[in-house]
């Protein structure tokens, strides 16, 4: 009995230990950081988009409303001021370039047409070059005639190729600045 009621030596009973603050490895919290990050960056790009989307809109009603008043009025000097004033006011409220806004006569023309195509040389017509003498001098002649369709076309269009240019001139200013 001896033998039998010898006790047995065991090892003795060890817990684990606590948790750490960090319970997950390092690679996956840096997985979770890239994902919050990739997250944030869609989220941002996303309200980019939207804004750009809903100042088009704002855009294209504004100048949908002139168009109509146009049939109305039938006065070509008045809607061409008009579609000058906006353009004049998009530049300065959606493009935020309060310097363009003080440039008159062909430098106007040219700012336009520079800001949807980067690609134009000097001598190149651009997208508001045939009507130049409109947008800039319309308001101060009584007998003006131009293409009244084809300049409400023109400005529909150009409105979405400015906005997507933010961008690019942002981007392009920022780098200036760094340099």
């Amino acid at each position: 009995m001896d033998k039998a009621t010898a006790t047995l030596e065991l090892r003795d009973i060890h817990l684990p230990t606590d948790p750490s603050i960090w319970p997950l490895a390092i690679g996956w919290w840096l997985l979770i950081i890239c994902v919050v990050i990739i997250a944030y960056l869609f989220w941002k790009k996303l309200a980019q988009l939207r804004k750009q989307k809903q100042l088009n809109n704002l855009l294209q009603q504004e100048l949908l409303d002139i168009s109509n008043r146009y049939k109305i009025h039938q006065n070509k000097p008045k809607l061409a001021s008009e579609v000058s004033i906006l353009l004049n006011r998009f530049v300065k409220y959606g493009l935020k370039d309060t310097h363009a806004t003080a440039l008159t006569g062909n430098q106007w023309i040219e700012y336009l047409n520079h800001r949807v195509d980067t690609n134009n040389h000097r001598g190149q017509l651009g997208v508001f070059s045939e009507f130049s003498k409109e947008l800039t001098q319309a308001q101060y002649m009584r007998n003006v005639d131009f293409d009244v369709p084809r300049l409400i076309a023109t400005v529909k269009n150009y409105f979405p190729k400015a906005i997507k240019s933010m961008q690019k001139v942002d981007k392009l200013k920022q780098g200036t600045k760094h340099a």
